[in-house]
């Protein structure tokens, strides 16, 4: 029985992994057809990062162009953040999930890790598998958490896995107009 969920735990690992380098992918290629975007990673993954697997700095319009391309939000609707962008750059905190259903818990969680990126305008969950769900709690949490956060120019969203395979069609065809 050891082995079977030693095997399980590798298998949801591995699947994270897989999701973290896919949306590392994406946002690179559409990073290198930009003017300012710049993409890091910090640490490997499964490792304890507060949530941050990735992070995004540019311009205050190529990154509200990039959260807008994600979330489905209006770029206009993001103008909040210009408010709290340093010297013209915003900087985005982005938490991968590889989850069928984001429960309330993850995002009170994913709140919460803000506070371990105080320089992040931007704390986006990003969805990858197509099969993902955010649950009526979670949507009720994530309402409260992003109006708290707006009150100091900050967003906290879900970006559904939509978003991320937008982000891959416009590579797409960006790659064939390069």
């Amino acid at each position: 029985m050891c082995d079977d969920k030693k095997k399980n735990a590798m298998k949801v690992a591995d699947a994270a992994r897989k999701a973290e380098h896919r949306c590392l992918a994406a946002l690179s290629t559409h990073a290198g057809n930009t003017t300012s975007l710049e993409i890091t990673r910090a640490t490997p993954t499964n490792t304890p990062d507060g949530g941050h697997d990735l992070g995004v700095t540019g311009t205050t319009e190529e990154i509200k162009s990039l959260v807008s391309d994600l979330t489905g939000h209006s770029v206009d609707s993001l103008n909040f953040l210009d408010q709290s962008a340093k010297k013209g750059k915003l900087k985005v905190r982005i938490d991968v999930k590889n989850v069928k259903t984001v429960s309330g818990d993850i995002i009170d969680k994913h709140a919460s890790d803000s506070n371990r990126s105080p320089d992040c305008q931007v704390n986006l969950i990003v969805m990858t598998n197509q099969e993902g769900k955010v649950t009526p709690d979670a949507q009720k949490k994530l309402q409260r958490h992003k109006e708290n956060f707006k009150e100091v120019n900050t967003l906290c969203d879900i970006a559904l896995p939509n978003g991320i395979a937008k982000i891959e069609e416009q590579n797409k065809g960006a790659d064939e107009t390069n």
